[in-house]
């Protein structure tokens, strides 16, 4: 990496040797956690990263300067006439005889102890990438190559993605097949063999049509130059698409004007943004979990197991004010919510409920006891301290400290890879607050942070 970041502008930010440095750290530091142990990978690049194929496109291009393609070291070179590369794909056009490509075949896996070249050769077809390259009468010329294990994995026309993607599909798959395929007769089998496997994952001849009649208005030239892309967006929304997508796209072009007419947000966004959409979870997301957590082993117990809920403690000053429960209403709707842990006044990382005489819910969290947080809301209301909602709620109604009733209702626990209990404790405030709908008027809540969801 560093050999190919010295031919930038030394001046270009970010400098070379904070991207190596940032470079070093993602390919080093890969780990992973299965049934409670850390493991580390000590040798290749990571699976599934985004900077795994620029890498690795870089050690073979440093590799092919140093050593294959060096005309000081190797003899053999003279004999290749063409050569294309796509990572660690090569496709080389040979002059000379069989054991002469043999012996430039052993000479690659010499070059790197971390790589070992495979080799299929023939002097008619042979296949690279998706391509088949034939040779007739010494002309070559391309079609397009499948696998004999190819199957239909086109994107179904029923899936959850965006209709622009899925209308799309077909078109691009046209121009795939028209670039590769040189011969009229070639073109015309791959096309219908393709509309058919369309037509078997669900897609409507319409979606099918304007994509044919799209393509058949431009030649392989045509497509061989590619589109410019000199359009910009100020403002580019992302978010995961989901069903909802659609009509948070409308609200946000519909109240777009809010903030065209701010003071100071009216330049910034002046422009509606792009909204482009992520991947959404789909059914293996749901289902395939690589962090398989340790079998748990039942304990022989002599009292049976504690069932989630709220209890006391039956130790502290503050038990008076709560009552063991394993469920509690919805403040608005009546509906019965379940509690989520075991919770007495002594358990830490609680989200609890405050509830006053009049019907007016809290939420609030704490990272300490439970007990400790509760007395803190009655100092603060025995010391008539209105900078605090809940005090200045009860002072204001002249509802007495003793008629504070409270309840846990999640215990907070961090995932098995740890994390930052602050700001998990946070959101589910945050989330709780939205569900309970406890935002004034409606409640004591005054409002919600949501800096720890960005």
């Amino acid at each position: 990496m560093e050999h190919f970041l010295l031919q930038r502008d030394p001046n270009e930010l970010p400098s070379s040797a904070c991207i190596v440095t940032l470079a070093e750290i993602v390919l080093t530091h890969n780990y992973f956690m299965f049934l409670n142990y850390f493991f580390i990978q000590t040798k290749g690049t990571t699976m599934g990263s985004p900077m795994a194929p620029n890498y690795a496109n870089l050690y073979v291009g440093y590799m092919e300067k140093q050593s294959i393609f060096n005309p000081l070291k190797k003899k053999l070179l003279p004999h290749i006439i063409i050569r294309k590369r796509y990572i660690d794909d090569i496709f080389v056009i040979w002059r000379g005889d069989a054991k002469q490509l043999q012996a430039f075949h052993a000479f690659l896996n010499s070059c790197s102890e971390h790589l070992r070249f495979t080799m299929q050769s023939d002097t008619r077809q042979i296949s690279f990438l998706d391509l088949l390259i034939l040779c007739e009468d010494n002309v070559l010329y391309t079609d397009l190559y499948r696998k004999p294990t190819d199957r239909n994995s086109l994107l179904r026309a029923d899936s959850c993605h965006p209709l622009p993607l899925k209308n799309s599909l077909p078109y691009s798959q046209f121009c795939r097949i028209k670039r590769i395929c040189k011969k009229q007769s070639d073109f015309d089998r791959n096309m219908a063999e393709t509309q058919r496997k369309f037509k078997e994952r669900g897609y409507k001849n319409d979606q099918i049509n304007i994509a044919i009649e799209k393509i058949q208005n431009k030649t392989r030239r045509d497509l061989f130059q590619g589109q410019s892309r000199n359009k910009t967006h100020s403002c580019v929304l992302t978010t995961r698409y989901s069903k909802c997508s659609e009509q948070i796209k409308g609200i946000v072009h519909k109240h777009w004007h809010i903030l065209k007419s701010d003071d100071s947000l009216g330049n910034v966004f002046s422009d509606l943004p792009l909204v482009v959409f992520s991947q959404g979870r789909n059914l293996r997301d749901q289902l395939v979990n690589s962090d398989l957590p340790p079998q748990d082993i039942p304990e022989q117990r002599l009292f049976a197991p504690l069932l989630d809920g709220n209890d006391k403690c039956n130790g502290c000053a503050q038990c008076n004010g709560t009552y063991k429960c394993r469920s509690f209403k919805h403040p608005q709707t009546g509906k019965s919510i379940p509690i989520k842990g075991v919770i007495t006044c002594s358990t830490k990382a609680v989200i609890y409920l405050i509830t006053c005489p009049c019907g007016k819910n809290y939420v609030g969290k704490t990272k300490r006891e439970l007990k400790v947080r509760i007395s803190e809301h009655r100092s603060t209301i025995r010391c008539k301290n209105f900078t605090y909602p809940v005090a200045a709620h009860f002072l204001e109604a002249g509802h007495s400290i003793s008629s504070l009733r409270y309840i846990g209702i999640e215990h907070v626990t961090l995932p098995r890879r740890g994390g930052d209990l602050d700001n998990l404790l946070l959101k589910r405030e945050a989330a709780w607050i939205f569900n309970l709908k406890t935002l004034a008027p409606f409640g004591l809540n005054v409002d919600f942070d949501l800096k720890p969801f960005l």
